[in-house]
């Protein structure tokens, strides 16, 4: 199904990480048709993508590559999904090889077109507050979205997933928001690269879930629904990484990966057109 599968583990820190391998940095895991890599580990997010566009350079076929953030948001809120979402804060987030950013700065520029006020976005360092955005988070007081997208919803209230984190948050401890920011950004990056912008379609958004698989296909992917215990590796983002490659090629070889990629038959028609035109899915979330 695919000729290459690239998984990665992201970070939004604003300084490349240490030099020997650490936690909460850059990790991806890799397989093709003739090999499959070990987790590997970049300082920061530049070096991350560098690797990603040269494996992807490399693959004349069709390619999987799976982020761990959301690639959407809450339908209504008008921030949207997939390339949309990508190219408009691309458009305003900036990040340079050192991965320094401005991510607070866009989100409190967000929540002043969203809400003229503080929030949705929330979590910041005391020195980054202001007008539109607080350190701590304000009562969630939206009536036209929610807090949370409907895959996130379900994984907490049917699947009892409490772990996972709202696309808002931006600081601290499970801070996907920051994730997300810094990289739709760098999606946005991916699909305009010569030789490849072409090939670039972001699921579920461009594929109609599983029917258009074609090309190089950006799949958003939440790693702690994968058994990582099992392998190997002091670091578990890199666990998680390489958990996530290998779900995936074993769903390619017994024939089980299409359905990985549609929309769970739960969905009602409503709910279904959200996510496929608003917010997005976690892969293989049934």
């Amino acid at each position: 199904m695919f000729d290459l599968v690239i998984m990665v583990d992201w970070s939004a820190a604003s300084a490349p990480g240490r030099i020997t391998p650490s936690p909460d940095r850059c990790w991806i895991a890799w397989a093709d048709g003739a090999a499959c890599s070990e987790a590997e580990y970049f300082r920061t997010r530049a070096a991350c993508m560098a690797r990603i566009h040269e494996l992807l350079r490399a693959c004349k076929g069709a390619a999987c590559v799976g982020f761990d953030f959301p690639f959407g948001y809450p339908a209504g809120c008008g921030l949207g999904g997939g390339r949309t979402a990508a190219v408009r804060i691309a458009a305003e987030l900036t990040s340079d090889d050192r991965d320094r950013n401005n991510r607070f700065d866009v989100a409190a520029d967000l929540n002043k077109i969203i809400s003229g006020s503080v929030g949705p976005f929330w979590g910041c360092p005391a020195t980054s507050e202001s007008t539109y955005l607080t350190a701590k988070k304000p009562p969630f007081a939206f009536d036209k979205f929610t807090e949370w997208r409907i895959v996130e919803k379900f994984l907490k209230d049917k699947k009892k997933q409490h772990s996972i984190s709202s696309v808002w948050k931006l600081y601290t401890t499970g801070s996907v928001g920051s994730q997300a920011l810094t990289g739709l950004r760098e999606l946005s990056n991916l699909a305009r690269q010569p030789g490849i912008a072409h090939r670039v379609k972001f699921w579920p958004f461009e594929t109609q879930w599983e029917k258009d698989l074609d090309g190089i296909i950006l799949t958003e992917i939440w790693p702690s629904l994968r058994h990582e215990a099992e392998y190997d590796h002091p670091i578990k983002d890199a666990r998680q990484v390489l958990a996530c490659r290998d779900w995936l090629l074993d769903k390619m070889k017994n024939g089980l990966a299409e359905s990985a990629f549609s929309a769970p038959a739960w969905l009602t028609t409503e709910e279904e057109q959200k996510c496929r035109l608003e917010e997005g899915w976690i892969l293989g979330v049934r």
